[in-house]
């Protein structure tokens, strides 16, 4: 059973961004059907491993996209982001250490990691984009 369902409200407007959060939403909700199957901790540390590379590769695709497109929320945004890793480290580290409120501290962070910072972080850069698009096809009079 999925965790997160796709939808194109998702979507930021930047091809490589949307296929990145895409790819995202599956990668978390692999990370959950492991979880729900109470699968052995060594697979459920792995695929959470992976999540969390794949979230800074992520990031970092996305911070150069909004520094090539000269997007004025960048320190911010990156500040999102890193705080973002600190928190997924120390869940990943405590998943490690077999703390027992993690595994429910795990699946609400990445649920709400993943939606909220979309819609409330990422949305702003949507509009960003949104508004330079509409600025360039407006004729000059």
């Amino acid at each position: 059973m999925a965790l997160l369902s796709w939808s194109n409200q998702y979507l930021i407007g930047n091809e490589v961004i949307d296929a990145e959060h895409q790819e995202l939403f599956r990668r978390i909700n692999a990370f959950h059907d492991h979880w729900l199957e109470k699968r052995d901790q060594q697979s459920i540390a792995h695929l959470l491993n992976q999540l969390v590379n794949y979230a800074q590769t992520h990031f970092r695709h996305e911070e150069d996209i909004m520094r090539d497109a000269g997007f004025p929320r960048l320190v911010e945004h990156q500040k999102i982001h890193e705080s973002m890793i600190e928190t997924i480290f120390n869940l990943r580290q405590s998943f490690e250490e077999k703390n027992i409120h993690l595994e429910m501290d795990t699946m609400k962070f990445v649920k709400d990691w993943l939606v909220n910072h979309i819609v409330d972080s990422d949305y702003m850069f949507r509009n960003f984009l949104a508004r330079r698009k509409s600025s360039a096809e407006t004729p000059e009079q």
